[in-house]
C-alpha cells in the first residue's frame, strides 16, 4: 500500500468530518478518469459534505492505491490546512507557494 493510500486510510473519520471542497475533489478525479459519471452524480446528489465523502470514500475503496493517491494530491490541493492539519507531506517553493503541477499525473 503507498503511503497516500496509507495517510487516506488513517485519516477516514477525519476526513469524512471536515473536507469541505468534497466537489471541487470530485471534479478533479472525475476530469482524470477517476470516478464514473454515475459516482460523481450520486456524490453531487448528496444533501452534506459528509454525505458526499461516504459516497467519495466507497469509490476511492473500490478503485485501489491509485485512486486514493489521486485523491491525496487533490486532497492536497484543494485543502491544504486540513491536508496539513492530519500530517500530509507538503512541497513548498521558496516563495511559499505551492508545486501543483508535480503531482498532478
Amino acid at each position: 500500500m503507498s503511503s497516500e493510500a496509507q495517510f487516506v486510510d488513517s485519516n477516514f473519520a477525519a476526513l469524512i468530518q471536515r473536507v469541505t471542497s468534497v466537489m471541487a475533489i470530485a471534479d478533479e478525479l472525475k476530469n482524470k478518469g477517476m470516478l464514473h459519471p454515475e459516482t460523481y452524480s450520486e456524490i453531487q446528489a448528496e444533501q452534506t459534505n459528509q454525505g458526499k465523502m461516504r459516497r467519495l470514500f466507497n469509490a476511492l475503496n473500490s478503485g485501489g492505491d491509485r485512486v486514493k493517491s489521486d485523491f491525496y494530491y487533490a486532497l492536497r490541493n484543494h485543502e491544504l490546512y486540513l491536508f496539513r492539519d492530519l500530517g500530509g507531506e507538503t512541497l513548498d517553493n521558496i516563495d511559499g507557494t505551492k508545486n501543483k503541477e508535480l503531482q498532478l499525473n
